[in-house]
């Protein structure tokens, strides 16, 4: 990395809030106040907020640069100061773009400052001297705040000054387009990351990343683990890009037959959605969730989401094995050609290599990733290169996560009584490696609750109508409603909206509706038609239940069977004993297929990245890389190896079968509106 800026100096949270109190009233700055720090704040504390803008007393907050910020920035409630990481910095100073990026982590850390000022500076002392209110507002007050201005017109639209930056060579005046930042801010601070919890201390964090947030040495996601691609030298603009392409593959799985409908069938929402339909909505959905990759027209061309580059579900691309327990003479290619072919029970791709000790399907899933990274190779770091690369990492990642690596490679150091989730057969090492059965439900479950809460959220903070824009509600509804059989739903909602759009050019009809908003928010209701394409979203997880369910009481460890299924081995989410061990793996075959990469992208030819990856899929009986470090590993984590030797939750008494959808997955995503 280059030499770091040395002084970060800024007003323009400060000036942004100043800015936007100046007019109001106490009572007005409360009212607008009060959907970010919460209602539990007396009138007072606002009072004195206001008197202190006012007079110009309010103290901004101290900046710093440096590697103790937890993740890209935070904010210390016990010493006020605002810390933020190098590489934010560096980025925005190299890519002006970014900049928008540090503008809203500016305006979010000072929301945490904000409201530490009226919790611990404002609020009434009780008796014994300690504050009368809550510590800290509920959720994410950073990201509520920072969303405030995104429907804010600045009194001077244009180029906004968001920081001057002056290192030992030069100074560097921080710029950013009002509409631009605007942009941004709508799409990285939505619901999501306001009800994230970032508190870690007296620290409070900037909601991003993947895996868990409350866990984060604990639990990793897709996206977290290719952040490993910083010590292979990827910036973060192009570690995002490789991360987008790992993405799709992900989300390629809302397109199951049982969801997909047939070009030529009849319409039947929201039972079945078309391929379109399906893919408009991953796109809209990319749009929020990688808004730094598409902030101008000619970036957003080249990651809008078309079906050739989602694709459909297809084992191959997941690693998954395509062993189907009640065979039918269905092909799903009768509903898109893109669908793989159905494998017979005796097909040779189901059985064990006896001298590789691994499922043959395993290596068809091999043969993809190498042909994604051959594509990568030479299409360079392009939004396409990297975008295959992600792909292609999606499969070496998930050979970690949803397969018996971890269990064989523990078994291998000695811990004999860690279950290896397969039968023994014929082979040179007995037991072999093995992957799961796509198990529909499941994963369908966890892809919709995000994608529920993003385009089809409910909104807790006002928000102004400007003619012409669109909730996401309402982008995902219009798109939804072109596969409803009745026209009159999808014309009735683009009539709403229109006059809608005729209301919104009156001048002061937003300021009613704010008062309006103030006065009803606590018995708002979720309208008609955003369940509508809430219910399409349900049905998409409903729509899954298959046979693997039938297998849910079959225990490969005791049944002599070869095929587990996708949730008997999945090591995706951190309440699995064996997840850190399955993602240290990860981390470290993804950082050397990174670094192979971007090696032969600067010119290297030494390193062939097909062959690097390629070299991680053996049995670990035949490999040695991962012998320290799942020793060390199993030397500090001895109660996990003790849970990975029980199988009592797959247990089954005579009648009673273990629910086969992840009970927490439904609850959260049916209580999202109801």
């Amino acid at each position: 990395m280059p030499s770091l800026p040395a002084i970060l100096t800024t007003t323009f949270a400060l000036d942004r809030l100043t800015e936007f109190a100046a007019p109001l009233s106490p009572r007005a700055l409360r009212s607008m106040l009060i959907p970010v720090f919460g209602d539990d704040l007396p009138a007072t504390c606002y009072q004195q907020l206001h008197n202190a803008m006012r007079d110009g007393t309010l103290v901004n907050p101290v900046h710093q640069i440096g590697t103790q910020a937890l993740g890209k920035a935070s904010y210390d409630n016990a010493t006020r100061i605002i810390h933020l990481h190098p590489e934010v910095i560096e980025t925005a100073r190299q890519q002006p773009e970014a900049a928008c990026e540090l503008a809203t982590i500016l305006l979010h850390e000072f929301g945490h400052h904000l409201d530490n000022v009226l919790r611990q500076d404002y609020a009434p002392r009780l008796a014994n001297g300690r504050a009368s209110v809550a510590e800290d507002a509920t959720f994410e007050e950073g990201a509520r705040f920072a969303n405030l201005f995104s429907n804010i017109e600045p009194i001077n639209p244009g180029k906004l000054t968001v920081a001057r930056l002056c290192t030992r060579d030069r100074d560097t005046h921080l710029q950013v387009g009002h509409q631009a930042l605007q942009r941004f801010i709508r799409l990285s601070q939505d619901e999501h990351a306001q009800h994230a919890d970032t508190q870690d201390g007296s620290h409070e964090g900037f909601s991003a990343g993947g895996g868990n947030k409350d866990r984060p040495d604990q639990s990793w996601g897709h996206g977290s683990i290719e952040e490993d691609l910083k010590y292979a030298g990827f910036n973060e603009k192009q570690r995002r890009a490789i991360y987008f392409g790992n993405w799709l593959r992900d989300f390629s799985q809302l397109l199951d037959p049982k969801l997909v409908r047939a070009t030529n069938a009849p319409k039947d929402f929201p039972a079945k959605l078309s391929r379109e339909v399906l893919t408009q909505l991953v796109d809209l959905l990319a749009l929020r969730s990688f808004p730094s990759l598409q902030s101008t027209p000619e970036e957003r061309s080249h990651y809008v989401v078309t079906p050739q580059m989602l694709g459909v579900y297809r084992p191959s691309e997941h690693i998954d094995n395509p062993y189907t327990p009640t065979p039918s003479n269905f092909d799903p290619r009768t509903i898109d050609e893109d669908f793989e072919a159905p494998i017979a029970q005796d097909d040779p791709l189901l059985q064990v290599d006896p001298k590789k000790s691994m499922k043959r399907h395993i290596f068809t899933s091999v043969d993809y990733m190498c042909e994604r990274l051959r594509d990568a190779m030479s299409s360079g770091p392009t939004p396409q290169g990297l975008r295959e690369f992600g792909a292609a990492l999606h499969v070496l990642e998930d050979y970690f996560a949803h397969s018996n690596y971890a269990e064989l490679s523990l078994r291998k150091m000695g811990h004999d009584h860690v279950l290896p989730w397969t039968g023994k057969t014929d082979c040179t090492h007995g037991w072999p490696v093995v992957t799961g059965m796509f198990s529909g439900t499941d994963v369908i479950a966890s892809l919709a609750e995000p994608m529920a809460r993003v385009l089809f959220k409910t909104s807790g903070s006002f928000e102004n109508i400007t003619p012409g824009q669109r909730a996401d509600s309402e982008l995902a509804l219009l798109i939804l409603l072109r596969d409803h059989p009745d026209p009159k739903w999808q014309a009735y909602l683009q009539t709403s909206l229109e006059v809608r759009d005729i209301l919104a050019d009156i001048p002061g009809f937003n300021g009613l509706r704010l008062a309006s908003w103030i006065i009803d928010s606590p018995i708002r209701n979720t309208q008609d038609l955003i369940k509508m394409g809430y219910q399409a979203l349900i049905n998409l997880v409903g729509n899954t239940v298959d046979d693997i369910q039938t297998l849910r009481k079959d225990n490969p460890n005791t049944s002599g069977s070869t095929n587990p299924t996708h949730s008997q081995l999945a090591k995706d989410h951190d309440v699995h004993p064996l997840h850190t061990l399955a993602v240290l793996m990860a981390r470290v075959a993804v950082r050397n297929v990174g670094l192979a990469m971007y090696k032969h992208w600067q010119g290297g030819r030494l390193l062939d990245p097909r062959v690097v990856a390629r070299s991680y899929f053996t049995h670990p009986n035949d490999s040695d890389w991962q012998d320290e470090l799942v020793s060390v590993w199993a030397s500090e984590h001895s109660e996990a190896i003790e849970q990975a030797g029980k199988a009592s939750i797959f247990d089954k008494s005579p009648g009673h079968e273990r629910p086969y959808v992840d009970t927490s997955v439904w609850d959260r995503l049916r209580g999202l509106f109801i």
